[in-house]
């Protein structure tokens, strides 16, 4: 019995200290308005999802020039 009551406090002390230090950092990060890791990666991914769009675009944008300039945007040829 006198394990689990050491066990548990142990564990609620430990929890306590961490959601302690999670708040302290975050308050501090906040504060200071230091982005976080998550943050940096989620706008890393974003500017590369921009760039990527902005490349299809152009490249959708190419293929309707060469389809007007040969005339192909209504032809269909069928392969067997």
């Amino acid at each position: 019995m006198l394990g689990i009551l050491l066990y548990e406090a142990v564990e609620l002390a430990y929890n306590v200290s961490k959601i302690g230090y999670n708040s302290v950092t975050g308050v501090y990060n906040w504060y200071y308005q230091i982005p976080s890791e998550n943050i940096q990666e989620q706008e890393k991914l974003i500017n590369e999802l921009k760039n990527l769009e902005e490349r299809l675009k152009s490249l959708e944008n190419k293929i309707v020039t060469v389809e007007k300039k040969y005339d192909i945007s209504d032809n269909m040829i069928l392969v067997d």
